[in-house]
């Protein structure tokens, strides 16, 4: 009896010994880290706090930041006013809006075709047959039809998103029309690009094309692009000319890549958007960035790094 007592003794102390030692593994041991982390912390900042008063000793901080903001505003002044030329013009432009009184997938359906049609019959009437221009144009533009959004609740942005693409399309196969192309092979839309190269201040947007055209006609072509009020670029271009027997004005196979560029108003200079997010000037979703309030510690760091840092 006496040794069963002392087994229940031990094992009930081993239970509490247990016990108290999981306590500290899972519970109060990452407490004390968090209170060491924190105390390490403060003696960071104090130590910086303590040089930053030694370095800056004498100096009104006020004065200092609005020396700061002096040279930076110039800056931000000249970029704004250089922005204007980095934008897409009216190709993204639609001047239809969605009819209230009926269901949005299929007044779509109707805008959407009826886009299409347009741009073949503008192919048509400038090249006089339709085999001279890429069929696919919706599949090129990845433009939805209405059997893709079979079961979906459609939002006015996708919406939206989708007719812009087709008022770009139609916005290009009015400059190749109106630059006189012979045929058109091939129409490549490249995804849209933000480059850190550009601090991502651009947006850009590449087209490759495949097409036959005049020397004439081609060099037309790029002078207007040259000339242009707003940015464009050709980043690559190969020409050939396989009928060098023929005795009529040249005939050109051209392969190029386009892009133009829109200018993208830093998220933290922008006034706040709705939380949806917002189409840009480009006609695709952006979506919203949400900050959240610094604490103490956070906005002293931020202030440390906005003031002092940029200074030195």
């Amino acid at each position: 009896m006496k040794h069963k007592e002392q087994i229940i003794g031990i094992v009930v102390l081993a239970v509490v010994l247990a016990s108290l030692g999981a306590a500290w593994q899972f519970y109060y041991k990452g407490i004390f880290e968090g209170y060491k982390a924190d105390d390490t912390l403060r003696e960071t900042l104090e130590k910086t706090h303590s040089q930053l008063e030694e370095t800056f000793q004498g100096y009104t901080p006020e004065l200092l930041v609005q020396e700061w903001q002096n040279k930076v505003q110039p800056w931000r002044n000249a970029r704004e006013e250089r922005s204007s030329y980095f934008n897409f013009g009216d190709w993204y432009t639609i001047d239809v809006k969605p009819d209230e009184t009926r269901m949005l997938k299929f007044w779509y359906t109707e805008e959407s075709n009826k886009m299409l049609m347009d741009i073949f019959k503008k192919v048509y009437e400038k090249m006089g047959t339709y085999d001279r221009f890429p069929q696919n144009i919706r599949e090129i533009l990845n433009v939805q039809q209405e059997s893709d959004w079979a079961g979906h609740d459609v939002t006015i942005d996708e919406v939206m998103v989708n007719l812009n693409a087709l008022a770009f399309g139609a916005s290009l196969t009015d400059f190749l029309l109106d630059s006189n192309v012979a045929q058109v092979q091939q129409i490549s839309i490249w995804p849209r690009r933000i480059p850190k190269f550009f601090s991502e201040l651009l947006g850009l947007q590449t087209v490759g094309l495949r097409f036959s055209i005049t020397a004439n006609n081609l060099v037309k072509m790029l002078d207007g692009l040259r000339t242009e009020s707003r940015y464009f670029t050709v980043d690559g271009i190969r020409i050939t000319y396989p009928y060098i027997g023929y005795p009529s004005e040249p005939q050109l196979n051209v392969a190029m890549l386009v892009t133009q560029a829109f200018y993208r108003k830093p998220v933290d200079e922008e006034p706040q958007v709705a939380a949806r997010g917002r189409l840009d000037s480009a006609g695709s979703a952006r979506p919203t960035v949400t900050k959240e309030e610094p604490g103490f510690f956070g906005a002293a760091w931020v202030w440390f790094k906005r003031n002092v840092l940029v200074m030195n």
